[in-house]
């Protein structure tokens, strides 16, 4: 394995950020690669200037919302971006780690350095963070995969990693637990306890002897000390929850107040799970005695809390995204004449830049190049507007010009800032089946990619879910995407859409078929919104009759049974056609 070079940033309050960077650092080095951490934290290997003071607020300091902290004026804040920056510059790592700061993560993405960044917990569902996220390649949770996860963290479960608590501490053989001992420990971020409430406590547990690893008293090691503890009292936070885990200690937690509820949030997880007593605020004294005789009952399988390896499974993320953090190449597809340009060049100008983009082009090949340069324009040979031969013939370009995944979107709609990336990242995770979004029909005159209110005859999960298809009769060729190997399969079992198809109608009701006959999966994908732009039509499409009676019949020749059945029945109650001998006919000129 090449030796990478990767960047740490340590946040500085509280001392648990560079504790835990600390063991991931070990284990990255031990994977092979060279890795600096820079923070504000004397112990750091790249001194960072401060940033503390501002005299700022609102949008002066968090940028209108967008961000955490950009003061105008901090010359700390510019000093430390300039260390940061040439030590960038200088490195040229493969990869970033960012425990944690919203505004050093996309600062870094911005030098086009990929960023793995840290889950805390707690409610994280403002902008910042989720900017955070959105840019991270990965994202690691140092908790146990059991954990649910948090709502604010849905949108980007593909590229969450939970790892297990991450503890500095490695436990020592021959320690035995005397349970009349409390250990009471704070974190360097403070607590809102004060000596007096502890003298109260003491008095009232007078079986108990006390030993409070706060201010001057903390000491460098406390294994031995938590290992012997018949209770460990602590805050909610990461490190020191996942140091009780490793020495297994009984454990009262009392949450301190921390920005996002992050504590708060900590303490509920254990409580709920059974690991921990979490009493309400600090209880009075006479409550003592019984919470710590709780505390011990509880008999808390520490384990779960996943803290063996939980390190070395961190170094390993950062390591994949440093050895290859490049996307598969995606290609967007459709097909338009030069009736539909004006939507088309919505299309193509609305998505994000550098995406490739493929126009198959029915008929008007040339007027539709001018209309979109930034797009490729194939000029298809079939006669009557053959639309299955159209998309196979879009699906093998895509394939010839390197896309290794293939997103299929109808001329007229445009996509959502987010339909590619829950594409890519649903094809990830299943790369063996047709995934497909949701679709919002917009009024006249109306364009937009946000706010969607999809088309309610289809699935619409929650972002980021993934939904296995009940129903293949709901697919439609709007909007969907497979991964350039799906399609290879596709076309050496049933060849891909049939050609035989032509003209308007039933091509995709048969394609979904086939999908389902030859063990395909299809998937709902939430999230991955599309928005179909207005344009005039006829319901039923008179115009389209003569090539739905054709295709309708092809259809029910292959699989026994009539598609397009509502426009069938609509056309019959019109009078333009008739079932004569088992078969629609037209009665109409």
């Amino acid at each position: 394995m090449a030796q990478h070079v990767i960047g740490i940033y340590a946040h500085h309050h509280g001392a648990g950020h560079i504790q835990r960077c600390r063991e991931i650092q070990r284990e990255l080095e031990r994977l092979g690669h060279r890795a600096t951490i820079l923070s504000t934290a004397p112990d750091a290997d790249v001194a960072l200037p401060d940033d503390a003071g501002h005299g700022h607020y609102g949008r002066a300091m968090t940028a209108g919302g967008t961000l955490h902290y950009a003061p105008y004026g901090n010359a700390g804040l510019r000093e430390r971006f300039a260390v940061i920056a040439r030590w960038v510059a200088d490195n040229a790592p493969d990869a970033f780690y960012v425990d944690v700061s919203v505004e050093v993560g996309a600062f870094i993405r911005l030098m086009g350095v990929p960023i793995v960044t840290l889950a805390m917990p707690g409610l994280r569902d403002d902008a910042p963070h989720q900017l955070a996220y959105a840019q991270a390649d990965a994202i690691i949770a140092a908790w146990p995969d059991w954990v649910p996860v948090p709502e604010y963290l849905q949108a980007h479960a593909d590229r969450l990693h939970a790892v297990g608590g991450i503890s500095r501490l490695t436990p020592k053989p021959g320690v035995e637990r005397d349970p009349r001992h409390v250990v009471v420990m704070a974190g360097k971020g403070g607590s809102t306890w004060e000596p007096s409430d502890w003298d109260a406590v003491e008095a009232a547990c007078p079986g108990y002897r006390f030993t409070h690893l706060t201010g001057e008293n903390r000491v460098e090691d406390p294994t031995e000390l938590l290992q012997s503890a018949g209770v460990v009292v602590t805050a909610g936070g990461q490190n020191s929850i996942a140091d009780i885990a490793v020495t297994g200690a009984p454990a009262v937690l009392l949450p301190q107040p921390r920005p996002f509820i992050e504590q708060k949030t900590n303490a509920a997880t254990l409580r709920d799970a059974g690991l921990a007593v979490v009493p309400d605020g600090f209880p009075p004294a006479a409550q003592w005695p019984a919470l710590l005789d709780q505390a011990r009952a509880l008999e808390a399988d520490w384990s779960r809390w996943q803290t063996r390896g939980a390190a070395r499974r961190a170094a390993e993320v950062i390591a994949d995204v440093a050895s290859d953090p490049a996307q598969p190449k995606v290609a967007v597809v459709t097909l338009a004449d030069a009736n539909r340009k004006t939507h088309l060049t919505h299309q193509v100008n609305l998505l994000p830049e550098g995406t490739h983009h493929i126009t198959v082009a029915l008929a008007d090949a040339e007027e539709i190049g001018k209309a979109v340069p930034k797009s490729d324009v194939v000029k298809h040979n079939a006669p009557n507007r053959n639309l299955a031969a159209a998309r196979n013939l879009a699906a093998r370009t895509a394939i010839e010009r390197g896309a290794e995944i293939i997103i299929f979107l109808d001329a007229d709609c445009v996509a959502s800032g987010d339909l590619i990336s829950h594409y890519m990242r649903a094809l990830e995770r299943h790369p063996d089946a047709v995934v497909a979004g949701p679709v919002t029909y917009m009024r006249p005159g109306e364009l937009r990619t946000v706010r969607p209110d999809p088309h309610p005859a289809r699935p619409n999960p929650a972002p980021g879910e993934v939904v296995p298809a009940q129903d293949y009769n709901l697919f439609w060729s709007l909007s969907f995407a497979l991964t350039a190997d799906t399609w290879r399969r596709i076309e050496a079992e049933f060849g891909g859409f049939d050609e035989g198809f032509s003209g308007y109608g039933g091509e995709d009701t048969d394609f979904a078929r086939q999908l389902r006959e030859h063990g395909v999966a299809l998937l709902w994908v939430g999230g991955a919104h599309a928005f179909h732009q207005w344009h005039p039509v006829s319901s039923p499409p008179v115009e389209h009759l003569d090539d739905i009676l054709r295709n309708a019949a092809r259809f029910r020749d292959k699989w026994g049974e009539w598609p397009m059945q509502g426009w069938l029945d609509a056309f019959e109650e019109q009078g333009a056609i008739a079932l004569i001998d088992g078969t629609y006919q037209r009665t109409a000129p």
